[in-house]
């Protein structure tokens, strides 16, 4: 399920949900397509287990400060992504996407965009 994000600034639906073989698409299609410097960290606030209530991103020039690393580029549907890929403190390999296009796929649940810094 996408949500709506601020990263960087700027405005993007989120997703969690993507599976390997989409993303694999996605990353084929993407054209200037570069690795991101560094790591990030990214926490998900949630009142219960299946709604998020509010997302923080933490990034770090030192690729071993966090667990998430990622690509970044432009999709022709998707516009401009995001892609990290990491594993957190729980275990399991996890896949955030972050896309700028309005028009792609479910519509994102939360009405007031997160602020991508927990508050």
């Amino acid at each position: 399920m996408p949500w709506k994000v601020r990263f960087r600034d700027r405005d993007f639906n989120g997703d969690e949900h993507w599976d390997r073989a989409f993303e694999f698409e996605v990353r084929e299609a993407m054209t200037d397509t570069r690795e991101l410097p560094g790591s990030a960290e990214i926490i998900f606030h949630a009142k219960d287990e299946d709604l998020i209530d509010d997302v923080t991103f933490h990034e770090s020039s030192d690729p071993d400060a966090f667990p998430f690393h990622g690509i970044h580029g432009y999709h022709p549907e998707l516009g401009e992504v995001f892609i990290f890929s990491g594993v957190p403190d729980d275990g399991e390999e996890q896949l955030i996407a972050l896309y700028s296009a309005r028009d792609f796929g479910d519509p994102p649940y939360n009405d007031e965009r997160f602020t991508g810094d927990g508050s």
